[in-house]
C-alpha cells in the first residue's frame, strides 16, 4: 500500500466537512454534498476518501480524548485547563459540556464518511479497481465505523449491559438530511461491531504501515469487543491469535521504545499518523494539563521497594519504571510526561495516540483466560508476567483466581496510564462483574449512573428521538 502522508494533512478538501452546529451529528449534513459523478471514479480518488476517514480520527476533538477518561476513572487528574474538562475529575459532568457535544459529532462524522466510501464501493463507483482492493479499502472503512461506534456505545451507551435499551443510534448509510432516530439496544449495537471487524479481520490488508487499519487490527479490536460482550474463548483466542501474528509485531524489548518508535513501534498495531506541523499530532500533548492520580501512584510506589518510599527525582527510584519513565524529572520531559514528549508547533515531530498495541493485547488475552469457563490459570498469569519482566518489575505467582484478576487489571493500568483510556473500563467491568466496588478506587465513581457520560444537551435538541441516560 502506498504512503499517503500528504494526502492525510488536505484530505477532505474533495470530501465531506460536517458543520459544528447545535445539531446532532448523528443526524448529519454535510458542506460538500456530494455525488456518485464527482467524488469516487477510481481506486486513487477512493483512497482519497479512505485517507479522509483517516484523518478524521485524528481531529482536535476526539485526539485527546483519553485525557479525559484518565481522569474519569483511576488513572489522574485534570490540573489545568483542558478544553470539556469540567466534572471530569469527580465524575459530575454537565450535560451543558459542550466539548462533549463535538466529540459526539466527531464520532459521527467518521462513521459517515466510511458509509459513504462502504456505499460507494459497494456499487461500483471505483472503476478499474481490483475485487482484492476494493474489499480491502471496504474493510478499512468497516474498522473505522465500528472503532468510531465503539467508541460512542462506551462513553454513551451501557455498554456493560447486553441486554440494556440504553445503546447509541446506529449509523449504515451516508447521511445527506437530518433525521431523528430512537437509540438501538446494546445488543444491536455490539452485533454492527462485530459484524464489521469480522468483515475487516476477514478482507484487510496485511503488511501495511501502522497508521493503517489492516486484518490484525481488526482481530485486535474484535478480541477487546469480545472481552467486554463476555465471549471470554473467542476474545483469548482473537489475542492468542493477534500475539502469535506472522507480521513481524512483537513486544518492543524496552518499555520506552514504544514511545521513541511512536507508530513505527514493533508493537503498534494501530495509531493515528503524526508528523511535523502545528497539526500533524493528536493534541496528546495537552497532558501537560493533567498529572497522575495517587491510586495510580501508590500502584507504582508498590511495585519496587518498601512502600511510600518512591522517588522521581533524577530518573527515578522505588517506582515501578513505567511510571519513572513517564513522570521522574529526567524523563517527564516539556510536557511533563515522558510518553508524549513533543510540544504542538510548526516545528514539532508531534505525539501520537496508542489506539492498540501488543502489550495490551496480551492483558486481554490474560484476563479471558483467566475469566473463560475451564481457563488456563497459569497460561494466564504467564501473559501478564511477560509484560511485568519488559517493564523490569518481578513476576507475579498464582494465588487463586480472584487475585490473579486484579493483578491483571493493575497491571493494565500500570502498562496503558493516559493512552487509551482503557483503565476506566476495566475498572467498571471488574465491578459490573463483581470483582471491585469502583468506589474503593475512585470514591467519586459510586454508582452505576455514573459509569456513562450525559448526552449532551446540543445532541438531545438535535435528535429528538433520543433519550438521556439514566441520572442525568
Amino acid at each position: 500500500m502506498k504512503l499517503h502522508i500528504n494526502t492525510l494533512k488536505t484530505v477532505l478538501l474533495s470530501f465531506c466537512i460536517v458543520a459544528l452546529t447545535g445539531c446532532s451529528i448523528d443526524d448529519v449534513k454535510p458542506y460538500y454534498k456530494l455525488s456518485n459523478e464527482n467524488t469516487i471514479r477510481d481506486e486513487d480518488s477512493a483512497q482519497k476518501v479512505l485517507n479522509g476517514v483517516y484523518d478524521l480520527g485524528r481531529a482536535f476533538d476526539v485526539g485527546f480524548f483519553p485525557l479525559h477518561l484518565a481522569a474519569y476513572g483511576d488513572e489522574g487528574l485534570i490540573t489545568g485547563a483542558l478544553s470539556g474538562g469540567e466534572g471530569f475529575n469527580t465524575n459530575e459532568v454537565p450535560v451543558e459540556n459542550r466539548f462533549l457535544a463535538n466529540l459526539y459529532n466527531g464520532q459521527y462524522k467518521i462513521i459517515n464518511a466510511a458509509n459513504f466510501l462502504i456505499q460507494e464501493l459497494e456499487a461500483g463507483s471505483a472503476e478499474g479497481i481490483s475485487e482484492e482492493r476494493k474489499n480491502e479499502m471496504i474493510s478499512e472503512a468497516k474498522f473505522q465505523r465500528a472503532f468510531a461506534h465503539f467508541n460512542l456505545l462506551r462513553y454513551f451507551g451501557e455498554y456493560y449491559d447486553l441486554s440494556s435499551s440504553y445503546g447509541i443510534v446506529l449509523r449504515t448509510e451516508f447521511a445527506l438530511e437530518l433525521e431523528s432516530n430512537p437509540r438501538n439496544s446494546v445488543q444491536e449495537c455490539y452485533d454492527l461491531i462485530s459484524a464489521d471487524l469480522e468483515f475487516a479481520a476477514e478482507n484487510g490488508p496485511i503488511l501495511i504501515e501502522h497508521f493503517y487499519s489492516g486484518s490484525l487490527a481488526a482481530k485486535a479490536l474484535l478480541a477487546k469487543v469480545e472481552l467486554y460482550k463476555g465471549n471470554y474463548l473467542q476474545a483469548a483466542n482473537l489475542a492468542q491469535e493477534v500475539i502469535n501474528n506472522g507480521e513481524g509485531y512483537a513486544l518492543e524489548t524496552q518499555y520506552e521504545s514504544i514511545f521513541a518508535n511512536q507508530f513505527n513501534s514493533s508493537e503498534v498495531i494501530f495509531a493515528p499518523f503524526s508528523g511535523p506541523g502545528s497539526e500533524g499530532g493528536s493534541g496528546m500533548d495537552l497532558i501537560s494539563n493533567t498529572s497522575y492520580s495517587q491510586y495510580l501512584n501508590g500502584l507504582a510506589d508498590a511495585q519496587v521497594g518498601a512502600p511510600d518510599d518512591g522517588s522521581l527525582t533524577g530518573a527515578g527510584e522505588n517506582y515501578d519504571p513505567r511510571f519513572s519513565y513517564a513522570y521522574s524529572s529526567a524523563t517527564a520531559g516539556v510536557n511533563q510526561q515522558g510518553k508524549y514528549p513533543f510540544q504542538s508547533n510548526a516545528s514539532s515531530q508531534n505525539n501520537t495516540l496508542y489506539h492498540l498495541r501488543l502489550g495490551e493485547i496480551y492483558l486481554i488475552y490474560a484476563e479471558a483466560e483467566a475469566r473463560r469457563d475451564g481457563g488456563d490459570l497459569s497460561a494466564a498469569l504467564n501473559r501478564m508476567n511477560d509484560i511485568r519482566l519488559r517493564a523490569g518489575v518481578d513476576p507475579k505467582t498464582l494465588v487463586d483466581k480472584p487475585t490473579l484478576l486484579e493483578d491483571i487489571r493493575k497491571e493494565k493500568l500500570l502498562e496503558l496510564f493516559f493512552e487509551n483510556g482503557e483503565p476506566l473500563f476495566d475498572l467498571v467491568r471488574y465491578d459490573i462483574l463483581g470483582n471491585l466496588d469502583a468506589a474503593t478506587v475512585k470514591p467519586t465513581l459510586n454508582n452505576q449512573d455514573k459509569f456513562i457520560l450525559p448526552i449532551p444537551v446540543r445532541v438531545l435538541t438535535g435528535n429528538s428521538a433520543l433519550t438521556q441516560n439514566p441520572g442525568y
